[in-house]
Parts: structure tokens; sequence; C-alpha cells
């Protein structure tokens, strides 16, 4: 029987080490929204180093979001396809070749220093996205980190 494949259950922080097209289910914080695009910006501060962002494309579960779901701060669970990071034209194929010698303005600065920290973080596209609600985050850790071991453990058995 063919279907969907299932997907793994991850820390945030896991996320940048899986491929593109693997699925995942993880808990984050929400740190902003971007109507524009329909990106939210998660953090989960587990590890606390490295500390890694997800950008989380909510486009196709739109209709099921409510709005306190985009609230700063909210916990959320997300289940998604790890992305490739979008493309951004570059500064030089914007910018006419005589004015390429002088530094660009300072507002032109501030764009491309904002896509540059577009770049960081890992890319998801979420297929569903639910509020965690009143999560005790220490339980929830302990728990992922124990599956993650078992994961490894099973893995190391099936040479």
């Amino acid at each position: 029987m063919n279907g969907p494949p299932p997907s793994r259950l991850v820390f945030l922080s896991d996320l940048k080490r899986m491929d593109v097209g693997d699925k995942a289910r993880f808990l984050g914080c929400v740190d902003g929204y971007d109507a524009r695009t329909g990106t939210l910006t998660l953090k989960h501060a587990y590890p606390a180093k490295p500390s890694v962002v997800a950008r989380v494309n909510i486009d196709h579960v739109l209709e099921s979001v409510k709005c306190n779901d985009l609230e700063i701060g909210a916990w959320l669970n997300i289940i998604g396809y790890v992305q490739s990071p979008p493309q951004t034209a570059s500064l030089s194929s914007t910018v006419p070749r005589a004015s390429r010698s002088n530094p660009p303005p300072p507002k032109r600065r501030a764009k491309k220093a904002q896509r540059e920290k577009l770049a960081d973080g890992v890319y998801v596209q979420a297929i569903m996205l639910w509020a965690a609600g009143d999560i005790k985050l220490e339980d929830y850790e302990e728990a992922v980190k124990a599956r993650k071991e078992a994961d490894a453990e099973l893995a190391a058995l099936s040479w």
C-alpha cells in the first residue's frame, strides 16, 4: 500500500540536518509572521546552541489557522516538508551597472541585509498546524529526546 511518507518527530534545531523533501513534525514558538509571504518565523531554543530559526510557509493551511496562532509567543505543532531557501534577486542584478561601483544608499543596504538574514534558518512548507496549548515544555523536550534515542537504537539494530 502506497501513501504519503510518515513525518519524523524532531526538534526544530534538527530541521537543519534534514534533507529537502523530508517530512517533519516539530514544535516552535511564533517569533513573527509576514502576511505578505504567508511565512511564520518559529524558534525553540533546545538545545540552547545552535539556535535555529524555522521559516514556515502556511499558505496551504491558512484557512484553518486561527488569529491567536499567529501571535508572538504562541506555541505551535507543525507537520511539513523541508524546503530549499526561496530564490531572491541578487543586488547586482537589480542595480544598474554604472552605480555598482558606488556604495548603495542606506535603504538598499538595509534591504540587502534583510535578504541575507532571510537566507539564514530552515524553510518548511506546512501541511498541518495546530496550537500546542498549555504545553509543559520540559516534558515535551524529554519525550522527543527519548524518542530520538529509541529511533537511534532501532537503526543500529537493523544493519
